[in-house]
Parts: structure tokens; C-alpha cells; sequence
């Protein structure tokens, strides 16, 4: 039986995005999380061994790559696993092989009697299991490994159950952010500007919203703007091309500032992806305010609640998806009504410091 020494400077284990300074990175929703529960720990003096799981999504990373990753990260694992008197092990996953190394992870931690805590954040994961019944038979097995598990929302917890997840051990525990509370909603723009940011992929429903833009002449008159790369952007292009979508942008993969500047002077996000865990977009728009127009999958619900902050709908509804971006486009009474709600929300589910806590106090329960 390992002994743990009980003080005010504790040491976990971190596995999550966390790319060294000044390496290319797509910093997906993984990635900020990763940052911001390191500064919690950094100021709370909880002593962290980081072990950086990031790897960009495009171009993608080669399989042999993939596997001679995850064989360094196992050994720095185990490294510290011996050498440290660890108190917990925090480990941040995405799906498909990526939950299999990490399963692996959370036995070998087992295996030094130290506690493990599994945050699955791809909501790709759900969706794998839900359509496939002999994943979902072995997964449901695995799933009994981690000391404890993260959910990132309600549907979340209904997926666990389904899992027959022992949901004692499952924490409901929303994405976080730092929250701007002196932020204004603008409203002086000359025409309404739909923003879009994420990868340009079938499975972010992009084509969805490009067919809508192209069927609808009436959408013509608002500004649709896409900050985002990916295998689709040269197709999309061509599509912009092709129909004289002038209303139509295609950015590009932005961050830091330039990425500040769209959503400041967006009027409303729209996300029409099929599978997403707590996407790190829908915390950022609801900081700036933004109200938006999304699908209903993953933990977005709990956060993007219909005719309150926003508009929701099922993947692939194209019909309800043009309904809401005309009935927001046509009133800023709503948008304004809209928007006002968002940082109720923002404190209620994504207070920073109040869940970067829950996810270390789950270790002392």
C-alpha cells in the first residue's frame, strides 16, 4: 500500500494537451482546458507533472506516430508514477485510440494504488457507442477502470447510465473559462454577421450550412463568416466561387487577437456539428455574449438553452437550422434578449475556479 503524505503542496498527474511554447498547435477546446486547470493549480499550490497529449488534427497524425507518442507518454507515466508520491492522476481523452491508451493509463495507475480521474471530451465517443454494439459491449468493461470519471454534461450522464457506468463515480463537471464580466453585447453593426469557428469538416455540419446559405435568397442579406481550416476549406471555397456567395468569408485558422476581433464583431455563433463533448467554442461566444444557434449533442444543451440563449436543433436538420437563423437574423429585440442571458449561464455551469476545483476535491471525497 503506497503512503500519501497529506500537506498543503500535494502532486497530481496532468494528461492533457499541453504543447510547449511556440509549437504549432491547433489549440482546440483539450488544449485551453488543459492551460487554465494548470493556472488554477499554479495558484492554489497543487504541484502538477504534465504530460502533453496534444497532437493537431490537421493535417492528421499518422498512425506510427500516434503509437510512438502514446509508448512516451506511458513510459513518463510510469516514470513518475515510481519516482513521485502522486496523490491523483487527472487524464483528459478524446476517443477511438486515444480512450485506449488512456483506459491503459488509468490501469497502470491503478496498478501503483493511486486514484485516476478519466475526462472523455469528444463527443465522437458517444456517438461511437450509441451506433456500435460490439465497442459499446467491450467499452462499458473498460469504463469500470478509472477511479473516477467526467462528464461534461447532463446527456453525458444519461450516456454513463446507458454505459451501466457506475454513476457514483461519474462527476458532472462543465467545460470552464475565465469569465468576462464587464463585456457588452454590440449591436451597431450594418448588417447581421453569423460566425462559424471550427475545423471545416462533414462532421462539424458545414455542408449543411453551406446548402442552406446557397438554397435561401433571403439569407443573402446576412454575413456568414467561417474561421476555421480543414480538409473541406479548398471544396468550400469553390462552392463560394461557383454560386457568388459574396456574403460568404472563409478566414481561415485564426487565433489569439484576429480571433478576438470575429467574435466581438459577430452577431451570432452557429455550430451544426453532429458529435462535439463541450466544445470550447460555445464557452467563448457565451463570454462574448454572442447568442447562438447550435445542435443539441453532447454538453451543449445544459448551456445553449432553446429560446432562452439561443436556438437548438437536431444534427442534419437543415429546416429548423434556416427557421432559427431567420428568426434571429430578423430581430435584435431577440439577439439582445438573447445575449443577456449568456452570462447567467457562463456562472451557473463554467465558473473557472469552481470547477478546476471540483476536479481536485473529487480526489479527497
Amino acid at each position: 500500500m503506497k503512503l500519501i503524505m497529506i500537506n498543503d503542496m500535494r502532486e497530481y498527474i496532468l494528461v492533457g494537451g499541453y504543447p510547449k511554447k511556440g509549437e504549432y498547435q491547433h489549440p482546440g477546446g483539450q488544449v485551453t482546458a488543459t492551460r487554465l486547470l494548470v493556472e488554477y493549480a499554479k495558484v492554489n499550490k497543487i504541484k502538477l507533472h504534465i504530460i502533453d497529449s496534444s497532437q493537431n488534427s490537421f493535417p492528421a497524425t499518422s498512425m506510427i506516430k500516434r503509437f510512438e507518442m502514446a509508448k512516451n507518454r506511458i513510459h513518463s507515466l510510469l516514470k513518475i508514477l515510481r519516482e513521485k508520491e502522486v496523490y491523483g492522476v487527472v487524464i483528459f481523452s478524446s476517443s477511438g485510440f486515444s480512450f485506449y491508451e488512456k483506459i491503459f493509463m488509468c490501469l497502470l495507475t491503478k496498478l501503483y494504488d493511486t486514484k485516476s480521474f478519466l475526462f472523455i471530451r469528444s463527443g465522437h465517443f458517444i456517438n461511437l457507442n450509441e451506433k456500435n454494439l460490439i465497442p459499446r459491449i467491450f467499452n462499458k468493461i473498460l469504463l469500470k477502470t478509472p477511479t473516477y470519471i467526467g462528464a461534461q454534461g447532463n446527456k453525458w450522464l444519461d450516456f454513463y447510465e446507458k454505459m451501466n457506468t457506475d454513476l457514483s463515480k461519474v462527476k458532472l463537471i462543465p467545460n470552464w473559462i475565465k469569465i468576462n464580466n464587464n463585456y457588452s453585447y454590440s449591436t451597431n453593426k450594418e448588417s447581421v454577421v453569423f460566425l462559424f469557428v471550427g475545423l471545416l469538416t462533414e462532421k462539424k455540419g458545414v455542408l449543411d450550412l453551406f446548402d442552406i446559405i446557397e438554397e435561401y435568397d433571403d439569407l443573402k442579406q446576412y454575413n456568414f463568416r467561417f474561421a476555421g481550416n480543414g480538409k473541406l476549406f479548398d471544396q468550400l471555397q469553390k462552392r463560394k466561387q461557383i454560386n457568388n456567395l459574396l456574403n460568404v468569408e472563409l478566414i481561415g485558422w485564426i487565433e489569439g487577437e484576429d480571433l478576438l476581433y470575429e467574435y466581438k464583431n459577430a452577431d451570432i455563433l452557429i455550430l451544426p456539428s453532429y458529435a462535439e463533448g463541450f466544445p470550447n467554442v460555445i464557452l467563448e461566444a457565451l463570454n462574448y455574449r454572442l447568442p447562438i444557434i447550435s445542435t443539441n449533442v453532447g454538453g451543449i444543451p445544459d448551456s445553449v438553452i432553446n429560446n432562452y440563449n439561443g436556438y437548438t436543433f437536431e444534427p442534419g436538420d437543415k429546416t429548423i437550422m434556416y427557421e432559427s437563423i431567420k428568426k434571429l437574423g430578423e430581430s435584435m429585440n431577440k439577439r439582445i434578449e438573447f445575449s443577456l442571458n449568456c452570462l447567467d449561464l457562463l456562472q451557473k455551469n463554467h465558473n473557472f475556479n469552481q470547477n478546476c476545483k471540483k476536479i481536485f476535491d473529487t480526489f479527497v471525497d
